[in-house]
């Protein structure tokens, strides 16, 4: 067993996943255009969430001191020690392969909002070059982000990848 059966259902779980995020982020835009827009929580939280995303997904060999402060800027609690504890890693693997990637987040939906933690799903894509691609190739990914609010601010406070 495992073998295809493994491979198909985990290609229809991200295709039911997908789907869901799709729906979500749908229903947001409908709910925008009927009522004038997401409340100031959602579009906060919603902000936070795209910006954490893109500095996580961004890497520049040349610039990785800047990348890894934008990612530590946005985050707090056990996503930013583990963030923090392998960033030298991240710089010296980075650095060695040359590698670039530019994040773009393709959807996103708050599926969980209270007055100071938060879930939101983020589709996003990225392009990635280093020395092991002869051409720039897309990756896509499917996050799920914790966040909580610290002093005033939306902070991601775990990060996983979903299928």
């Amino acid at each position: 067993m495992g073998g295809r059966g493994t491979i198909w259902s985990i290609g229809a779980l991200s295709v039911v996943l997908a789907g869901l995020v799709v729906g979500i982020v749908v229903l947001l835009g409908a709910a925008e255009s009927a009522d004038e827009g997401l409340t100031a929580a959602q579009h906060e939280v919603a902000g936070a969430a795209r910006a954490e995303a893109l500095a996580f997904l961004t890497v520049d060999h040349r610039t990785m001191d800047v990348v890894v402060e934008r990612v530590l800027d946005g985050a707090t609690g056990e996503f930013k020690e583990q963030y923090e504890s392998q960033s030298r890693r991240l710089t010296r693997e980075a650095t060695r392969t040359r590698a670039t990637s530019a994040g773009e987040v393709v959807a996103l939906g708050v599926s969980q909002l209270g007055d100071d933690s938060a879930t939101v799903l983020v589709a996003a894509n990225s392009t990635v070059t280093n020395t092991r691609t002869d051409e720039p190739q897309v990756r896509y990914y499917r996050l799920e982000l914790g966040l909580v609010r610290r002093d005033g601010r939306w902070l991601t406070s775990s990060l996983r990848f979903v299928r």
